[in-house]
């Protein structure tokens, strides 16, 4: 076999491990948005982390950040804040623009919520043997290199638009 072949026989299975690592990740997000008393969805979630991140921001920012047009933006952000976890303050001089920041219930939210998370995935990094924890931190580490120095994560127009997915 030519490493040639075995190179995109190692590349498979690596795709393949990342893959079912995904569908991991996955279940560990449904299982906590399912842990928590108050309905949250997805893009809910994206925008709560990413004003945890970053508040406050704006409509176009939030926006930009869910890859959506500032009306869908605005209706997501209405619901957080209808839920008392968001809090939105109209510019005095320009009506157009707001403010978006997290609630103290917001925040305790999404701290409870990555606590959980932190947890379960905890549980299944422990049952490995250090040596293969090791292995999965610096693969890990690799491909997260990759994702800061690669414009693959560029979809359409909008610079990395799946990069704050995973910051």
């Amino acid at each position: 076999m030519s490493s040639e072949q075995l190179g995109g026989a190692e590349q498979q299975a690596a795709t393949e491990a990342l893959m079912a690592t995904s569908r991991l990740l996955t279940g560990v997000i449904a299982r906590t948005l399912s842990d928590i008393e108050v309905s949250v969805t997805v893009p809910q979630l994206r925008v709560l982390v990413m004003l945890q991140l970053n508040a406050p921001l704006n409509l176009g920012a939030i926006a930009d950040g869910l890859g959506v047009n500032p009306s869908n933006a605005s209706r997501t952000c209405d619901r957080l804040v209808a839920a008392g976890l968001v809090t939105r303050v109209d510019d005095v001089r320009d009506r157009r623009q707001v403010s978006l920041s997290m609630t103290p219930e917001g925040e305790s939210l999404v701290t409870s919520l990555m606590h959980r998370r932190r947890e379960l995935l905890d549980d299944v990094v422990g049952r490995m043997a250090p040596a293969d924890q090791r292995r999965l931190a610096q693969g890990l580490a690799a491909l997260l290199a990759v994702l800061d120095d690669e414009e693959w994560a560029r979809v359409g127009s909008r610079p990395g638009a799946i990069l704050p997915w995973i910051r």
